[in-house]
């Protein structure tokens, strides 16, 4: 830091001084005696000066009061800026409508900053890349404004010159007022509560530690609007995650979660994981996605009932020995609160997610992203108000604003506007990071609802601001801003059922508009995933545990709060896509081949292995390449988890010997293919088992017919030369025509003796 500017800080400190100058350059005095200078950290814009101003307070400006400021001018180049001059104007006239307040604030081209009310000379250079303070006082005389002039917002502007040049220019505004009765803005305020983004559908125990510790986002979200006129929209996985630990969950977390049951304010849901509902019917969805299933996330461990009963110490001695000591039984000392009852039983889904809402009809999709096909998902999922953004509507007249209901059609109910001009200064007040930076902003928010007050006299309006998604580490005014609201004479505090009962704007139309096409690309391709995943799930033996984590993490994929980050969203979808192929590939076929196949009908092996944690089921389809072999039906399978095992395919080969690939698919028992299939090589010689038997068969032929044929020969050997051929002895007796003798042929006695 340079040491001027350090010097200037400290003088600054130590004697602060409010000045009262005239319009006139001849009376003003000097910087040191005019300004309080605060040295801050670094500049908004790169290279470039910048200058702001505001109201010091929030209290309107009356008759014959002196107007304070604060300018801040930033120098982020890396030039010193030479002592100049500061000029504050008083905008020509009042700002009646919300176009001529925004186009005073976001001019489109420079022009004339209205009346020169001070003018304030710098005598010290402004250093590079510093941030210098200043408090000025405009004397009411220079204000120029009476009770003559009608209340309302009122615009103001800070000029830097240097030499001949303006270096920057900066605009704010104040409400000027004089007693008038005046018709409050009705303004119902709704507060989203969330996390910062992850990939997976539940919160762990140490994130919801930091979260929910005095200083955690959860802790500064619910400590800015419990108790105060601000609805409350929850994303139930933080409601979830905190139950779903049981005993294991933080101490910080069960507190802030019943602070939360503890608070009047009305509460409704977004969706789980503040999934962006545009961006699911967009992306192909028939209806909003939900949970559907908690069951793989709950440790039945941690919600077992404490034993209230311990057994009793033992008192013997260690050695076995008798001892005299009496055997004390202590009675329960008797509490006014009995034990808290435990069944031993894990939460439902039902339980997990149940609360008592205000309402579970309310949707809010990404703000300026909403389709009108939407409309009908949303419809068709149960929603029948959806708060939309402005930039979704048209129609309203430039010199009023309407209430911020609007009807969107037959079929597609109620929408809620969020006046976004209102809302942006809210977000801007409550996430500002100094004194001034938060003036400016809910300066503007007070010019915002005094300019709808006096549009239309007596014309009471019900209007929506919205704070944002998402909460920065730095923000800490959410609070502080919801109780300035209070201070404002202009202000009414209304509710959101207020709201959805107000009467519908007539004249504001719903304007379909799309979300970034990429975006929708990359949610394309989540969704037809788990649909693969889902088809996946058939063939495991518990499906749930599998596509219950997987529809609680594609739902944190498509939380509103990824919409900002590209690079990391992208980063995430590559990862879970990823994730989800390795899951799909977990069940394959391990046989490579070839294999050869030798006979007419043979089993084929076919080896399938399970990488998974649970046993799966599936169904084996084998079909051949060409006519050579034929496969049966597809053959069921049940392998265990982390197994591999080996289906037998029975094959039956036709004609022909040749290459043949076998195409292996693996299905679900429903059908559905499990991964692309595998293709096993096959030769088939079918024919040597023909041709053995045909070998066989030949030698069976051949060796019968060498016996008939020596029996030929030997038969015609006899014929044509009967005398050389020996006859051959036979057990029969004489054989030929010769008779045998009497004797021989005479029966023999019984006892007569052989001779």
């Amino acid at each position: 830091m340079p040491l001027r500017a350090v010097l200037a800080a400290l003088l600054a400190g130590v004697v602060p001084l409010a000045i009262v100058l005239p319009a006139s350059a001849a009376t003003v005095a000097t910087a040191a005696q005019a300004s309080q200078t605060v040295q801050v950290a670094a500049a908004a814009s790169a290279n470039e000066v910048s200058i702001t101003v505001a109201h010091t307070t929030m209290e309107p400006l009356r008759a014959d009061q002196d107007l304070t400021v604060t300018v801040t001018i930033d120098n982020a180049t890396s030039d010193t800026i030479a002592p100049g001059t500061i000029d504050l104007y008083l905008a020509e006239r009042a700002l009646i409508s919300r176009t001529a307040l925004n186009s005073w604030l976001s001019p489109e081209k420079s022009g004339k900053s209205g009346d020169l009310m001070l003018t304030q000379p710098l005598t010290a250079s402004i250093q590079p890349d510093s941030t210098e303070i200043f408090t000025l006082t405009v004397p009411a005389d220079s204000v120029g404004l009476t009770s003559g002039n009608a209340w309302g917002a009122r615009g103001i502007a800070a000029t830097l010159t240097a030499g001949d040049t303006v270096r920057a220019e900066g605009r704010g505004t104040f409400v000027w007022y004089s007693n008038e009765e005046v018709t409050p803005a009705n303004l119902a305020v709704i507060m989203p509560i969330t996390v910062p983004t992850q990939s997976t559908g539940l919160i762990t125990g140490k994130a919801l530690e930091t979260y929910t510790s005095p200083s955690g986002v959860l802790s500064r979200q619910l400590d800015g609007v419990a108790g105060k006129p601000v609805t409350i929209a929850i994303d139930p996985q933080i409601i979830v995650s905190i139950r779903i630990l049981g005993s294991a969950a933080p101490a910080s977390a069960v507190e802030w979660l019943d602070r939360l049951d503890q608070a009047p304010n009305d509460i409704f849901p977004l969706s789980y994981a503040d999934a962006d509902l545009s961006l699911q019917a967009q992306s192909g969805a028939i209806t909003l996605l939900a949970p559907s299933s908690f069951d793989q996330a709950i440790d039945p461990a941690l919600f077992a009932a404490t034993d209230q009963n311990p057994a009793p110490t033992d008192t013997s001695d260690p050695s076995g020995a008798p001892t005299d000591a009496p055997t004390v039984v202590e009675t329960p000392t008797p509490t006014d609160e009995p034990a808290t009852p435990s069944n031993n039983t894990p939460p439902t889904m039902e339980e997990l997610l149940a609360w008592e809402y205000s309402a579970t009809d309310i949707g809010w999709p990404a703000e300026g992203d909403v389709a009108a096909n939407d409309l009908d998902v949303f419809t068709a999922s149960g929603l029948s108000t959806t708060i939309l953004g402005g930039a979704n509507t048209s129609g309203a007249a430039s010199d009023f604003t309407p209430n911020s209901a609007v009807d969107l059609g037959a079929g597609n109910g109620q929408g809620l506007v969020i006046d976004d001009d209102i809302a942006d200064a809210l977000r801007a007040a409550a996430m500002a990071t100094s004194d001034d930076a938060w003036r400016e902003a809910m300066a503007e928010v007070s010019s915002q609802l005094a300019v709808v007050s006096a549009e239309r006299p007596g014309t009471a309006r019900t209007l929506l601001a919205t704070f944002d998604r998402g909460w920065p580490p730095n923000a800490s005014r959410l609070g502080q801003t919801i109780d300035a609201l209070s201070t404002l004479l202009w202000y009414a505090p209304s509710s959101l059922p207020e709201v959805r009962a107000s009467a519908p704007a007539d004249e504001v139309t719903f304007d379909s508009l799309s979300e970034p096409a990429d975006r929708v690309d990359q949610a394309t391709r989540l969704l037809e995933r788990e649909s693969d995943v889902l088809a996946f799930s058939a063939a495991l033996s518990s499906p749930g545990l599998v596509t219950g984590t997987q529809r609680l993490d594609l739902m944190a994929l498509l939380s509103n709060s990824w919409a900002a980050q590209d690079k990391s969203w992208s980063n995430a979808v590559g990862n879970s896509l990823a994730a989800s192929s390795k899951l799909l590939d977990s069940i394959t076929v391990a046989t490579k081949g070839p294999i050869n196949v030798v006979g007419s009908q043979v089993d084929i092996p076919v080896t399938l292995d399970n990488a998974l944690d649970q046993a799966v089921t599936v169904m084996v389809q084998v079909v051949p390449s060409n006519g050579r072999l034929l496969v049966g039906d597809a053959v069921e399978s049940t392998i265990e988890a982390q197994s591999a095992r080996t289906v037998t395919i029975p094959v039956t080969a036709a004609v022909g010997n040749g290459a043949v690939t076998l195409r292996v698919t693996l299905l679900t028992p429903t059908g559905s293919v499990i991964q692309e299939p595998s293709l096993i090589p096959i030769n088939v010689r079918a024919d040597w088992e023909g041709l053995g038997a045909l070998l066989f068969a030949a030698f069976v032929v051949l060796f019968f017919g060498f016996g008939v044929w020596r029996n030929i020969l030997r038969r015609r050997r006899e014929r044509a030369d009967p005398e050389q051929i020996d006859p051959e002895p036979s057990d029969a007796g004489p054989t030929g025509s010769e008779p045998a003798d009497a004797e021989s042929s005479a029966p023999r006695s019984p006892m007569e003796p052989r001779g």
